[in-house]
C-alpha cells in the first residue's frame, strides 16, 4: 500500500551532517550549496588556484574568495532562507547549518521509513496502553521499555522473570515502511525559536536548521500478515488478538494519539497551529518530547533543571510562529 506524507509546518530530520560557511554562499534571501569538485575545476580553468591557496590561510579571505568566484555553474542547489537565518549564516565564520537528511546520489531530501515508523510506534503503544490500562498500571516499574516489552513483545521475560525487550519478538517487525521519496518539496534555512509555556519571552537558541517547509513524499507501507500468522511469538501476542496489527488500526491509533497532542499544545502554547484534520502527525527533531511519549505516563525530563514534568515546557516555532513538526499522512493503493 502506498503511504503519502504532506508537509504542513517546518520539519527537520537531521542527517547528522552539517554545512559550514565554506560549503555554501549566502545571497540576499537564499543560500546556494557548492559542488566542491566543480568549484575547483572552475578556478583551475580560470587560473585562480594559486590565489585560492593563498586565501585559504585566512578564513575571512577564503570565504570572500568563495563568494566572489561562485556562480550557477558550481551550485548543487539553492534554498530560501528566513531573514534571521540569512543574517546569521552571512555573518558567521564557523557556525554550522544543520543538514536535512538527503539522498547521497541525487542530493534530494527524503523521509526515512524509520522516522515514520517511530511516530506510528508511539501512537500504537499509547492506543494499546489505554485499551489495557487496568493491566498495565499494575506493572512494577512503569517505564517505556517495560511497557513496550509488555505490549509489543507479549510480556517477554528473561531468566530472572523480569520484563526484557527482544526485537525478535516485537510485533512491529511485521510492519514494513520504506523511505519516502519526494514528489515535490521546498527546503528553507530557518532560525527557530523556543517558545516557553506561560512566559512572555521566547528563548533564542543559536541554531540554524535546513527544514522542509512544504512538499509531498511517497513510499510503501505494509503489514506482513504471513509473518504474523507463522511466527509464534507474534501470533500469540494477546494484546493484538482482538484487534490485530493492520493499516486500519494504525490509522485509528494515529488519529487518537496526535489529536490529543494537537489539542493540548494548541491550548498550552501561543503559536499558529494548522487547522486540525484526520491524519495529522508529528515528525522529526524539535517536534517535541510529548509526541514521542505516552499520554497517561508522560514524564518529560528537563536536563538543565534535572526535573520531570507531565508535559514539555516549550515548543519550537519558526519566524511565522508555526510549530515545527506537523505533517499529514494518508494511505492508499
Amino acid at each position: 500500500m502506498r503511504v503519502k506524507v504532506e508537509i504542513i509546518t517546518p520539519i527537520f530530520i537531521g542527517s547528522g551532517e552539517q554545512y559550514y560557511p565554506q560549503d555554501y554562499t549566502v545571497l540576499e534571501d537564499s543560500l546556494c550549496f557548492i559542488d566542491k569538485e566543480k568549484f575547483f575545476q572552475k578556478i583551475q580553468k580560470e587560473g585562480l588556484y594559486e590565489e585560492f591557496l593563498k586565501n585559504s590561510e585566512d578564513i575571512d579571505k577564503l570565504l570572500r574568495f568563495i563568494d566572489d568566484n561562485s556562480d550557477d555553474s558550481v551550485y548543487i542547489e539553492c534554498i530560501d532562507t528566513e531573514e534571521e537565518a540569512n543574517d546569521k549564516l552571512f555573518n558567521t565564520k564557523s557556525m554550522p547549518l544543520e543538514a536535512f537528511i538527503k539522498d547521497k546520489f541525487y542530493f534530494k531530501p527524503y523521509i526515512p521509513g524509520s522516522s515514520l515508523k517511530g511516530a506510528i510506534r508511539t501512537a500504537l503503544l499509547d492506543y494499546k496502553v489505554r485499551k489495557f490500562w487496568d493491566y498495565i498500571e499494575n506493572i512494577d516499574r512503569l517505564r517505556d521499555k517495560e511497557i513496550e516489552t509488555t505490549i509489543f513483545c507479549n510480556e517477554n521475560k528473561n531468566r530472572q522473570k523480569r520484563l526484557q525487550f527482544d526485537a525478535k519478538k516485537d510485533i512491529l517487525k511485521a510492519l514494513f515502511i520504506s523511505d519516502l521519496k519526494p514528489l515535490n518539496y521546498k527546503l528553507k534555512a530557518i532560525k527557530p525559536k523556543n517558545r516557553p509555556y506561560n512566559k512572555p519571552k521566547d528563548n533564542t537558541i543559536p541554531i540554524v536548521l535546513e527544514c522542509l517547509i512544504s512538499g509531498e513524499f511517497e513510499g510503501e507501507i505494509r503489514v506482513d500478515k504471513n509473518l504474523l500468522n507463522k511466527d509464534e511469538n507474534l501470533k500469540d501476542n494477546r494484546f493484538f488478538q482482538n484487534e490485530p496489527l493492520s493499516i486500519e488500526l494504525i490509522k485509528k491509533a494515529i488519529n487518537n494519539f496526535f489529536k490529543k497532542i494537537y489539542d493540548v499544545e494548541k491550548n498550552r502554547f501561543r503559536a499558529n497551529f494548522p487547522l486540525y484534520e484526520e491524519g495529522l502527525i508529528k515528525l522529526g527533531k524539535h517536534s517535541g518530547a510529548a509526541s514521542k511519549s505516552l499520554n497517561d505516563l508522560r514524564k518529560v525530563y528537563i536536563w538543565q533543571i534535572k526535573k520531570s514534568f507531565n508535559y514539555q515546557l516549550s515548543v519550537w516555532i519558526d519566524s511565522q510562529d508555526s510549530p515545527l513538526g506537523w505533517a499529514k499522512i494518508t494511505f492508499g493503493e
